[in-house]
């Protein structure tokens, strides 16, 4: 009987490590491109609106040129295609924000209103 509890908790455990592949749908309220999502890879394209990612330990790729992000949840790392001047929001708190700027042009605007996030540039 404990082998089984064994196996079944070790189960448990590698489920809840696994992300979802599954791709994203945008909702659209107030001209943003709305991303909701927990524990997903994918790489989302945008397009002219803003992206409001509300999403909580995923790893997410945005493909842009990206004029705006924000990055409501908690415990993401997020990878960044910047347009010229682009700008990166972030509200949630323990995330990991990659940015690249596809363009020369004007730097991004980086706000950090949470706590514990960083900004990385890559300069490929």
């Amino acid at each position: 009987m404990s082998a089984v509890i064994l196996r079944v908790a070790a189960i448990a455990l590698l489920v809840a490590g696994c992300k979802s592949t599954t791709p994203l749908v945008a909702a659209n309220e107030n001209g943003f491109a709305v991303y909701t999502a927990s524990q997903s890879a994918a790489t989302i394209p945008c397009d002219t609106r803003p992206v409001q990612l509300n999403v909580n330990r995923t790893e997410l790729r945005l493909t842009g040129p990206c004029r705006f992000v924000r990055l409501t949840g908690e415990h993401n790392d997020v990878y960044v295609e910047l347009a010229p001047g682009g700008s990166i929001e972030i509200t949630g708190s323990h995330n990991d924000v990659t940015w690249r700027q596809l363009q020369p042009g004007p730097e991004p605007a980086l706000v950090d209103r949470g706590e514990s996030n960083t900004y990385h540039h890559d300069e490929t």
